[in-house]
């Protein structure tokens, strides 16, 4: 009876010993923390990218990563995240994405205790937790965790656009007589343009230039005015290779590239000289222009560097409201 006893034990210490062996053995999935970018700075918010990834050594799919996640700005918590980032395929290495969107609304108040600051550091404390399905009970755990840490510094921005200084102007006789291919046209063109542009209370039978007869005319209105960018925040803003796209009454009006900008810390000015067809003159631009005072959609981005961060950043912008000229 004892012998039995004695084999039993030794029996169950070599099976414990073998089961550890193979626990050992089995492949774990292996994670690592990519990177924290700034996607995009907007008029409204900043968005992060946090992307990293999972390697699955299985030849079975892991059908969930789960996220949680605490956002803190200078040691202040503003949010805490909870997510799933989807499965991952067998014997895959898959990055795991996701975005984080910081809006200034949310932040303002920090910015007012800290209003010299210009770089601000973000932190970001979380655990990615990979379930395993039950047919992988030889691993020992019905789930593995990967803790993680990461900080980066952001700019404090809170940015403005308004459009100023905004003229179109009325080219001269001579131009205008220049680009007509018939004294005719060029008499349409100064009564059209005229009644368009002098600011006189005048009423015409054309109200655009396909009715006055120009839809031939080659001819271009110059046309003048300044993006102005500031910052309420602290962060000075170097803005470059920036591009706009404006539409004046709901109608598409100009688009462009301009060459000037001024940058001048927490303040920048792009200046825009362009010029638009007189023959593009719709009759709900006509209105719009001879009223001086039209409903505007602006958008457009640019890149974007900030003393102190070794990077250039994205910026998209979009702005709607009302203007005069």
């Amino acid at each position: 009876m004892k012998q039995i006893i004695v084999c039993i034990f030794t029996f169950s210490l070599v099976n414990c010993s073998v089961l550890g062996v193979l626990k050992d053995k089995v492949p774990k999935p292996e994670f690592s923390f990519e990177s924290l970018n700034i996607k995009e700075i907007t008029l409204t918010d900043i968005t992060l990218n946090m992307v990293t990834s999972v390697e699955n050594p299985y030849p079975l799919s892991l059908p969930k990563s789960l996220l949680e996640m605490d956002l803190n700005i200078e040691g202040t918590k503003l949010s805490h995240i909870s997510t799933d980032l989807g499965a991952i395929e067998s014997k895959k290495t898959k990055d795991l994405s996701f975005e984080i969107k910081i809006k200034y609304e949310d932040i303002v108040k920090l910015y007012q205790k800290i209003p010299g600051k210009a770089l601000l550091t973000v932190g970001i404390d979380g655990n990615l937790k990979v379930p395993l399905p039950s047919s992988l009970a030889m691993v020992g755990q019905d789930s593995i965790s990967f803790p993680f840490q990461k900080q980066r510094e952001i700019p404090a921005v809170l940015p403005s656009v308004d459009i100023k200084n905004f003229k179109i102007l009325i080219p001269t006789k001579d131009e205008i007589t220049s680009s007509a291919n018939t004294s005719t046209v060029a008499s349409t063109a100064i009564s059209f343009l005229d009644g368009l542009l002098s600011g006189k209370s005048k009423t015409q039978a054309a109200s655009s230039a396909a009715s006055a007869g120009l839809s031939n005319l080659d001819l271009k209105l110059n046309t003048e005015f300044d993006l102005n960018f500031q910052n309420k925040a602290a962060s000075e803003l170097l803005f470059q290779d920036l591009n706009y796209d404006l539409k004046l009454g709901g109608e598409k009006f100009l688009k462009g590239t301009p060459k000037e900008i001024i940058n001048n810390g927490k303040e920048s000015i792009v200046k825009v000289n362009t010029a638009f067809p007189v023959n593009t003159i719709s009759s709900g631009l006509y209105k719009t222009i001879q009223s001086k005072t039209a409903g505007f959609d602006l958008n457009g981005g640019s890149g974007l560097q900030v003393p102190g961060l070794g990077e250039t950043m994205k910026f998209n912008y979009a702005k709607n409201g009302k203007f005069s000229w």
